[in-house]
């Protein structure tokens, strides 16, 4: 059960309760009735109070270790080959198919960890995905940081507010000026 379930209905168990606390003492017992509504909700709020407590202890939050983004399904998983595809005549002309840009693979392969906003996980991704260097990265168009914010899935988005291509080709200027 969710924990909002849960803490909804020891509240409802609470006020359950709490009515009948104020049923019995103001209604046969000596009490007036603002009394035993006070009364009453004293008990309630005690009683809801300790039932969240006891049984509604949360989720537990999930590791960032642990993490994994959520990846298209279509993606080659590693270590794994493709199923074969059978091929069918073709019997007009296609349309020439646009292939995702993405810089020629660089010799050199760079610390991706040094852009603000990528850490370990998603450093893993982009090399996944093809992404090795810094060069790669500064040349991002729109299309292509939206190929991989939706690649990336929720931590996509940080790839503009951190600005990633900005501090690509800072990256890459430093590179360049410092002659490594």
């Amino acid at each position: 059960m969710p924990v909002s379930d849960s803490a909804r209905t020891c509240w409802i168990a609470a006020a359950v309760m709490g009515l009948l606390v104020w049923v019995f003492t103001a209604g046969f017992g000596e009490l007036r009735w603002f009394e035993g509504l006070f009364l009453a909700l004293m008990a309630g709020w005690l009683l809801g109070s300790a039932l969240v407590w006891i049984s509604c202890r949360g989720q537990q939050v999930m590791d960032g270790d642990a993490w994994q983004p959520d990846l298209p399904r279509d993606l080659p998983q590693p270590g794994r080959e493709p199923a074969p595809v059978a091929e069918e005549p073709v019997t007009r002309a296609a349309a020439p198919v646009e292939t995702p840009k993405v810089a020629a693979p660089q010799a050199q392969v760079d610390d991706l960890k040094q852009i603000k906003g990528i850490g370990p996980k998603l450093e893993e991704v982009l090399q996944a995905e093809g992404v090795t260097g810094f060069a790669q990265i500064a040349a991002w168009d729109e299309a292509e940081i939206d190929r991989f914010a939706e690649r990336l899935g929720r931590l996509g988005r940080r790839i503009r507010s951190d600005d990633w291509v900005g501090q690509a080709r800072a990256l890459v200027a430093a590179q360049k000026g410092g002659g490594a």
